[in-house]
């Protein structure tokens, strides 16, 4: 079974949809084109931006919902968030 992205009838993981809009379809080709044309270290480079970002997001997040909480309680909520993910 493929998980879609809510709304867009994009399959999470960039596999294609057949409900994809164009535009959609257009804009992940291109992405592609951007990755496939990275050499792996910039690959690894941007992979590493992408988390950092993510983990930046989840914090935010969490100091939202939790704004009584050290910042040593925000990173284990994050870790665990991450360690405890249900990938489905």
């Amino acid at each position: 079974m493929t998980t879609l992205a809510r709304g867009f009838g994009v399959p999470i993981l960039g596999f294609m949809s057949v409900a994809e809009p164009d535009h959609l379809r257009a804009a992940h080709e291109h992405q592609v084109a951007i990755y496939r044309a990275m050499t792996p270290q910039q690959r690894l480079e941007q992979a590493l931006r992408m988390n950092h970002t993510m983990r930046g997001l989840m914090a935010a997040g969490f100091r939202d919902r939790h704004p009584d909480w050290t910042e040593a309680e925000v990173r284990r909520a994050v870790a665990d968030r991450i360690l405890h993910a249900d990938t489905g």
